[in-house]
């Protein structure tokens, strides 16, 4: 290797083909690829681990006690602050700025964009949401942070169900 680039020496494609080609039929090429592979993951091992920020073990832990599906529905007395979207409280906790509610969307209904005060984590317990962001089924975390602006949305499809934990307000915006 005559001489030191700090990535691939072009972006087309076929000269990266050729470039790989190359490393893998040369041996003193793929000595030296093989030796900077190694180099790097000991290197990954050797670094300290960053510390989680501030707060996100209790967030997870708050996460933990979303309810287990399938739910019944009709077991809970809801709100509906917005037409295709209720909300029942499971957890109010106004020391810690908390509240966790199961949102219950119909498809098609959206949240006005609003901005977080606070944080914010979706659990999606049924169907589809989206935001400005992604795209989040079953299982999926939809994190928002403080400051964050978004709109969510409830997929075509089945209801949305969503285990959500506010840690703060929300400021409705006029777009």
């Amino acid at each position: 290797m005559d001489e030191a680039h700090d990535g691939p020496c072009s972006d087309d494609p076929h000269e990266l083909l050729a470039e790989a080609s190359h490393v893998s039929s040369c041996e003193t090429c793929h000595a030296e690829a093989t030796r900077f592979s190694e180099a790097v993951r000991l290197l990954a091992h050797a670094l300290p681990a960053p510390a989680p920020e501030s707060g996100l073990r209790q967030q997870i832990l708050d996460l933990a006690h979303a309810p287990s599906v399938p739910l019944d529905l009709n077991a809970y007395e809801w709100q509906e602050p917005i037409p295709g979207v209720k909300l029942y409280v499971l957890r109010d906790e106004p020391e810690r700025g908390m509240r966790a509610c199961l949102a219950w969307g119909s498809p098609g209904a959206r949240m006005a964009t609003h901005r977080h005060l606070g944080d914010e984590n979706i659990l999606v317990l049924q169907g589809r949401l989206k935001d400005e962001r992604g795209t989040y089924g079953p299982g999926d975390i939809c994190r928002s942070r403080t400051g964050s602006v978004h709109t969510e949305e409830v997929l075509p499809g089945e209801d949305g169900i969503c285990y959500v934990v506010y840690y703060g307000p929300l400021e409705f915006l006029r777009v």
